[in-house]
């Protein structure tokens, strides 16, 4: 697989398992996924709201609302979704 693919202009692009902002949130993801696993809908707002990891978390969702489902798959409906 090419580490580069061609974006809507005609640029080369990193993919996004090259993207650092990507192979952040990867690790930030699994350091969240186990502390996140046990909480109670109110308890993940209130984690998502204090925790330092989250506020990474949510920086870079700001960043790439097209990590959103994938945020989704590994800490669950934590983060509203920045499209809509």
């Amino acid at each position: 697989m090419d580490q580069f693919e061609t974006g809507k202009s005609g640029e080369f692009n990193m993919t996004r398992t090259e993207d650092p902002d990507h192979l952040e949130l990867t690790r930030l993801l699994q350091e969240a996924k186990p502390l996140t696993e046990a909480l109670f809908p109110d308890q993940q707002k209130k984690w998502a709201a204090e925790s330092p990891l989250a506020q990474e978390i949510s920086a870079i969702l700001v960043k790439h609302p097209e990590y959103h489902d994938e945020i989704c798959t590994h800490v669950g409906e934590i983060f509203p979704n920045p499209n809509g």
